[in-house]
């Protein structure tokens, strides 16, 4: 202890920074190959504030018409995704039924589905009322679960559009349409979709959504 003491009274602003890296291999050592876990924690991939979760939910409390049950994707769509991912007509059948759910006619909305690296986006939604274009950058890391969350978050713009529930703050709204994804019953997949995931180079790793794991869970909180 003494020795300890005498070491850390003594160490200088160097030895620490040169002391930080092997600080920083211990940690990734012990949550990447002993916990299992990411070794970038999910606050790295920004944060949002309680006090907008709470400003999402009440909108939504407060302009939602209806009350959403829990979604489970079905059966036969669920098995054969799980046995092909990319399968394209089991994933629009995934596309509508999410839509169902909202209440939304989904044989009208093209999916199309891309694998790109250049992009910066899980998936993208573009309407005019009379056509809609659901964007699905399909990447190898992506589980089905990730996948779901994303077709959700895009459906559920489509929801937000037509209930003209929105903010002006575009940051804003990828969190409230988030947060709504949550409210309409995709809680689940939402939470499992956007665990933060190894990238696809050696010692990256990103996630996908704007709200974290914890995030998910603080809003199911608010809406009980």
């Amino acid at each position: 202890m003494d020795r300890l003491q005498y070491f850390l009274y003594h160490m200088t602003i160097f030895d620490i920074i040169r002391i930080l890296p092997y600080i920083g291999l211990v940690y990734f050592i012990i949550r990447r190959f002993i916990l299992h876990k990411s070794p970038v924690p999910s606050s790295a991939f920004g944060k949002v504030s309680k006090e907008l979760l709470q400003k999402c939910v009440t909108v939504l409390k407060k302009k939602e018409r209806f009350t959403y049950e829990t979604y489970t994707v079905p059966e036969d769509i669920l098995s054969a995704l799980s046995v092909n991912i990319r399968d394209e007509e089991r994933l629009k059948e995934l596309l509508c039924s999410i839509c169902e759910h909202l209440g939304i006619n989904g044989d009208f909305i093209k999916l199309v589905v891309i694998d790109e690296l250049a992009t910066d986006w899980a998936g993208q939604i573009s309407t005019d009322l009379a056509f809609t274009t659901i964007r699905l950058d399909l990447r190898a890391r992506y589980t089905l679960d990730t996948v779901i969350a994303v077709l959700a978050h895009e459906a559920t713009h489509l929801h937000l559009y037509y209930e003209g529930i929105h903010f002006k703050d575009t940051w804003e709204n990828e969190v409230l349409t988030d947060t709504a994804t949550v409210y309409c019953g995709f809680g689940e997949y939402v939470y499992r979709g956007y665990a933060v995931q190894q990238g696809d180079f050696a010692l990256s790793y990103n996630k996908v959504g704007y709200i974290s794991q914890e995030d998910v869970r603080y809003i199911e909180e608010l809406m009980a």
